[in-house]
């Protein structure tokens, strides 16, 4: 694996830890938490290859200015990673007093929202001709193991400590949608 793919995956991860984190202060049975986990991977993994698709259909339509739009939908998900983090109240998510615990379809829902960047860098990868198994199978299992540690130290951090990582994780896009416009 590369410093590339791997990079890619621990930041597309940053979101799922993110929403781990601020759903980890209800309690979470083992089962639910691998619930979680699993659909925080296939959600991060599938939107990828979805978008790596929709990108290799667009690429011959836009072949000259490919890279262009690899940038711009890397700065754009950089930008809205780092907005979201700035405009995120703390508060607003922290449940630690609320002994129940979330739904299924309630996990289901965050993770799924929470994978819509990894199909915007799927679109990327797919007009950068890029290894799209080596890529989602990378970011599926960073997704897995960061809602497990984001559920694991929930209670032991405070959540400003995901904002400052999602601020980080959209700084790192931004850095490599700059990085595209030399391919």
């Amino acid at each position: 694996m590369t410093w590339e793919i791997t990079l890619f995956a621990v930041v597309l991860s940053i979101d799922s830890f993110s929403a781990a984190f601020a759903m980890g202060f209800r309690s979470f049975s083992a089962r639910r938490a691998f619930s979680f986990a699993f659909s925080s991977a296939f959600a991060e993994g599938a939107a990828t290859a979805l978008g790596f698709l929709l990108g290799r259909i667009a690429k011959d339509l836009i072949v000259n200015y490919d890279h262009w739009v690899a940038f711009a939908l890397l700065v754009a998900v950089g930008t809205h990673m780092c907005w979201e983090a700035y405009h995120h109240d703390p508060d607003e998510t922290t449940e630690a007093e609320d002994p129940r615990t979330h739904s299924l379809p309630k996990i289901l829902f965050i993770s799924t929202v929470t994978s819509i960047d990894s199909l915007g860098v799927g679109v990327t990868l797919g007009l950068a001709g890029k290894p799209i198994l080596d890529y989602s199978v990378a970011i599926a299992l960073a997704a897995f193991i960061s809602t497990y540690l984001g559920l694991g130290l929930a209670k032991r951090m405070p959540s400003a400590f995901g904002n400052r990582l999602e601020i980080i994780g959209g700084v790192i896009l931004i850095a490599i949608g700059f990085k595209m416009l030399s391919i």
